[in-house]
């Protein structure tokens, strides 16, 4: 009947030729293009669209000197999902009532798809850390529209504002202009990259330079996510 590709916002469905002896016409799927989000099989009348289960990847719960992480690692030439991604979300949730944890911090994707809007989803903020480029600044506004659809507080942060001054003024004047508040700026600096070669943070690596940046975003953050 055409019905799944109507409703499939990723065109992902289209028109394939004539039908058979069982249908008038048939309809072809772009494994490429397909997002996976069920849309199709759920709608279809007929039930003629079926998803067979398929592992992409597998989850884990680490434990780190900051506390429990929950991470996962995709298989060879797999995509992230958002069904991936809420799989780590719901875990992570359970952990932490089940050690009377009050925060949960989720790290999400670039982008504004599956992966990001699961990661988004039910949050009570976004923090949205942008670089001074032209990418940058159109990147933002996409991923502050997908937070206030869903209701979502946002504070935005400029990484490394100080290679491009100009650009990252602009990005918190769009900010500003989106009614989104600004967590801070965090300065370009070289000790970032010597505190991941001692398996460290920025933050125990040094106490001045971006690790005081970071520092002051945090309590913006921290801040934000108790008002």
């Amino acid at each position: 009947c055409g019905q799944c590709a109507e409703l499939c916002r990723f065109d992902a469905i289209s028109f394939d030729g004539p039908g058979n002896a069982r249908v008038s016409r048939t309809y072809r799927v772009d494994p490429i293009a397909c997002e996976g989000c069920g849309v199709c099989a759920w709608f279809c009348p007929a039930s003629a669209i079926t998803f067979a289960p398929a592992v992409n990847g597998e989850w884990y719960v680490s434990e780190t000197r900051h506390g429990p992480m929950v991470h996962a690692k995709l298989g060879i030439a797999e995509e992230n999902s958002g069904k991936l991604v809420s799989t780590v979300r719901k875990e992570a949730g359970a952990i932490a009532r089940q050690r009377g944890l009050g925060l949960v911090l989720i790290d999400g994707s670039p982008g504004i798809g599956c992966p990001v809007i699961a990661s988004i989803t039910g949050a009570d903020l976004v923090l949205i850390v942008t670089e001074p480029t032209l990418s940058g600044l159109h990147d933002l506004g996409r991923v502050a529209d997908v937070a206030r659809h869903f209701g979502v507080m946002g504070l935005v942060c400029v990484n490394k504002w100080d290679l491009n001054p100009d650009v990252a003024a602009d990005i918190e004047r769009q900010a500003q202009e989106r009614g989104l508040r600004l967590a801070g700026r965090v300065r370009y600096d070289r000790a970032v990259t010597d505190a991941q070669i001692r398996k460290q943070s920025v933050v125990e690596f040094q106490q001045d330079g971006c690790a005081e940046d970071v520092r002051r975003v945090w309590d913006v953050v921290r801040h934000g996510w108790s008002a």
